[in-house]
């Protein structure tokens, strides 16, 4: 599984047990697609960062 992978899992994860929305988990897990830049050397670094970043 790419760390990637892993970051949305965990996002997911967190915000089913705060008892967020199918709806909400949507809007968190679009947002956070929304904040990678996917153009860098490693993707997947700049994914945790981007969530580090919002956190």
């Amino acid at each position: 599984m790419s760390d990637l992978e892993k970051l949305v899992r965990r996002r997911m994860q967190e915000e089913y047990a705060k008892g967020a929305s199918a709806e909400e988990i949507a809007k968190v897990v679009r947002d956070l697609f929304n904040s990678i830049d996917l153009s860098g050397p490693s993707p997947d670094v700049v994914a945790v960062r981007a969530t580090t970043d919002r956190a």
